[in-house]
């Protein structure tokens, strides 16, 4: 049967009475239009418009996402943090970086450093050795031109304790690392795939020494650190915080108190919310032949991280 003979024409044969198809072409007709008459006076009655109609159930997941959004606390501010890896003596620097959480725009800063940065003539890895970490804050302040606001010293074991308490994370390694370095009783191995895989504590301590130490890549290193802060500060970290929270204390040499903790909570809690929609800032440290930061580079770690 054809209804259609040509596009926009509705054919009707010449003699209708005896006509099969045009009485099964009345009754469609029919039906289309006592179909058009209820479903318009559903309409009419149920929705303001048809896009209304059409796009209730993509309404709602909206609206349930502003509401989400709309429920996190307000939080403003720059925090830094001073972190700083070592050995299980305390004795020797393996990494050392900064990091900010933006509270304002939503941003994690890192910029790691060489433990070899020569800093007025003498090194960081010496100032910390012959000093220790509080004097070693106080020259990176001078230095830099920018105040911390913690820091949390962790020997190797006591780090990879931690993070491991936190889970593992998603990271991206653009080569194949196999490679067995350190002195002595300081000795680490690290064998990493190329592309995405999940990493550990211990993954990540020797990552992170590695790049410091072999490499001397720091736009790698900060890379790790942020991948790290994405993947590890989630909302299932949040929901056993203070659990988490004691660990760290129990793990690391820090000047962050109880009280600190729960000054930050609501800080914490929109960080974990949003983990995926966090941005990400790297300022990379460059060196000349004597160790020193270059002037740009320098420069560049001071914008970053002044408030």
């Amino acid at each position: 049967m054809k209804i259609f003979k040509n596009r926009g024409d509705i054919y009707v044969p010449k003699s209708v009475r005896a006509s099969k198809q045009a009485k099964v072409l009345y009754l469609l007709l029919a039906f289309i239009v006592v179909f058009t008459a209820v479903f318009i006076g559903f309409l009419s009655k149920n929705y303001n418009s048809a896009a209304e109609f059409f796009a209730k159930g993509e309404l709602t997941v909206t609206e349930e996402l502003t509401d989400s959004a709309a429920q996190l606390p307000k939080i403003s501010g720059k925090t830094n943090y001073l972190i700083i890896g070592t050995d299980n003596d305390y004795d020797s620097i393996h990494f050392i970086f900064f990091l900010q959480a933006d509270k304002t725009n939503k941003a994690y800063k890192a910029a790691c450093i060489s433990p070899k940065t020569v800093i007025n003539n003498q090194s960081v890895q010496k100032i910390y050795k012959n000093s220790g970490v509080l004097e070693l804050e106080k020259r990176l302040v001078e230095y830099f031109g920018f105040e911390f606001d913690y820091y949390a010293l962790f020997d190797d074991s006591s780090f990879v304790e931690f993070v491991n308490k936190l889970g593992t994370f998603v990271y991206a390694s653009g080569m194949e690392i196999d490679y067995s370095g350190g002195k002595e009783d300081d000795k680490y191995t690290l064998k990493i795939n190329q592309g995405e895989q999940k990493i550990s504590g211990r993954e990540t301590a020797n990552l992170l020494r590695y790049f410091s130490e072999k490499e001397k890549n720091f736009a790698l290193e900060n890379e790790l650190v942020l991948r790290a802060m994405t993947g590890l500060i989630t909302e299932n970290n949040y929901d056993r915080a203070d659990l988490l929270f004691r660990l760290f204390m129990k793990s690391a040499k820090t000047d962050v108190t109880v009280r600190d903790f729960e000054t930050a909570k609501d800080s914490i809690k929109v960080f974990s919310t949003l983990s995926n929609e966090i941005t990400l800032y790297s300022s990379n440290a460059q060196y000349d032949d004597k160790n020193v930061l270059t002037q740009s580079s320098l420069s560049g770690i001071k914008g970053y991280f002044s408030k």
